[in-house]
């Protein structure tokens, strides 16, 4: 049952994410694991059955395929491209999955009890995001987390640079030209004793999140906004453009200086150093 959202604004603490294993968790990871295995059957059965007829002089089944046998030299090749159609095919299924739970109970905000309905599709679509989020962070291809976050209802803009990090597979808005560094995590939700709050986060562009970085449920970053390194917002906190934001939480902040302010100040330092040399010297 949704209760009063003024809790928000009573809550002090944070914690961690804190989702948890439900029977659903094993059910969906297991369900992934069989199609993305299946699909790598079918597509492969003909090659399998190649490579058995050159072992053996026999097939499985007549498939009509000629085996030759240069087929050896394409066993490495097809197993790093069978990591590929595994890994794609659990991302598209699992995108499915997610559009059908979407479907029957969307995402919405508020603070919501542990065992409500909201509570329950929060953890179920976390854990049918969550296997594939990996998959694509583990494969050579630095822009397909990007593409997959997309696929489960994160808004990227272009140019978007995500790392290593956790980004929350819902109410997740981040604009054009914004950095996020390792081992950030970005949250829409947070489980906080008995509850679980779930409010929109909006990144504008060409913000940066620096490492070690926590941004919670509600927080909205302007155009511009830096979070430093090691730090972590408020609950629905807003962070102001073209300022560094620090502490834990982010209540600390300084001005982002240009290049040419920056190269002032290192050019009246280097004045000063040069004249105090000249003064010492002369001495």
């Amino acid at each position: 049952m949704e209760i009063n959202n003024n809790f928000i604004s009573k809550t002090e603490f944070i914690s961690t994410s804190g989702v948890y294993k439900i029977p659903y968790t094993f059910l969906i990871i297991i369900l992934q694991l069989f199609f993305g295995g299946f699909v790598l059957f079918v597509v492969n059965l003909w090659f399998i059955n190649s490579i058995y007829f050159l072992l053996t002089g026999s097939e499985f089944y007549r498939s009509g395929v000629k085996a030759e046998w240069y087929f050896w030299f394409l066993v490495p090749l097809n197993i790093y491209g069978n990591i590929f159609l595994f890994s794609l095919s659990i991302i598209l299924f699992s995108a499915v999955v997610n559009k059908t739970l979407n479907l029957m109970h969307a995402p919405r905000e508020g603070v919501f009890e542990k065992g409500s309905k909201d509570w329950k599709y929060m953890h179920r679509r976390f854990w049918t995001a969550y296997f594939p989020i990996w998959l694509a962070r583990a494969l050579p291809l630095p822009w397909l987390d990007v593409l997959v976050y997309r696929l489960f209802g994160v808004r990227i803009g272009k140019n978007v640079v995500t790392y290593e990090g956790y980004i929350d597979p819902e109410l997740i808005e981040i604009g054009d030209f914004t950095m996020t560094s390792l081992n950030i995590c970005i949250f829409s939700h947070l489980i906080y004793q008995d509850k679980v709050i779930i409010k929109r986060v909006k990144i504008g562009e060409a913000c940066i999140i620096g490492p070690q970085s926590i941004v919670t449920p509600g927080t909205i970053l302007n155009d511009r906004a830096v979070l430093g390194a090691n730090s972590y917002t408020y609950l629905s906190q807003k962070l102001e453009s073209d300022l560094i934001h620090v502490g834990t939480p982010a209540t600390i902040t300084f001005p982002v200086q240009s290049l040419e302010k920056s190269k002032e100040k290192v050019d009246l330092i280097k004045e000063k150093d040069k004249s105090s040399a000249i003064n010492k010297g002369g001495v």
